[in-house]
């Protein structure tokens, strides 16, 4: 498994919330993109909603990439959520990349 937090970059992306409630989380979110499943990547979550939720990933993601969450920790909370990039920042701030990830399917 990769530690997305492992991986260094260095700038800030305008909070694009689609309407829905969001809410801090203090956590990580495990996800297995489509195009390589068979590595999952620990992401930094910064805040969740019904609908989605937002990340900070230190390589840039690609708005439509598709993938599954398979797990949230510290939790250890086991998922199995299809999700999409609904956005990305094209510059990263002193975190990385701030990337809004849509769940799609059934939860």
């Amino acid at each position: 498994m990769i530690n997305d937090r492992a991986l260094q970059c260095t700038n800030s992306e305008t909070d694009q919330r689609d309407g829905k409630e969001r809410k801090a989380y203090d956590g990580e979110a495990v996800l297995r993109w489509s195009h390589d499943f068979s590595t999952p990547i620990r992401y930094t979550v910064v805040d969740r909603s019904d609908g989605g939720l937002r990340i900070i990933s230190h390589l840039p993601l690609t708005e439509g990439m598709t993938g599954l969450i398979t797990r949230y920790l510290p939790e250890g909370l086991s998922v199995n959520q299809p999700v999409m990039v609904a956005w990305a920042s094209s510059t990263p701030d002193d975190d990385g990349y701030h990337c809004g990830i849509w769940f799609f399917g059934t939860q």
